[in-house]
């Protein structure tokens, strides 16, 4: 997964439409546990993203498992 912190967005509306499709996107055709699963992993990412999380931390989307 690509970790892009030098995105180019017109404006906050920009910034939040495009949050809000990758939200989408992350959600589709999801229900039940899994969707809440997500709806977690996706305010730890805005809490790390507000609180300044330094780069290098471990990517709560990333489904791959460790040393492969």
């Amino acid at each position: 997964m690509s970790n892009q912190a030098d995105w180019d967005f017109a404006g906050d509306d920009d910034a939040k439409a495009e949050m809000r499709a990758a939200m989408a996107y992350l959600l589709h055709g999801t229900t039940g546990a899994a969707r809440h699963a997500i709806e977690l992993e996706i305010m730890e990412v805005l809490r790390q993203v507000a609180n300044a999380s330094p780069a290098g931390q471990p990517d709560p989307f990333d489904d791959e498992l460790p040393g492969g």
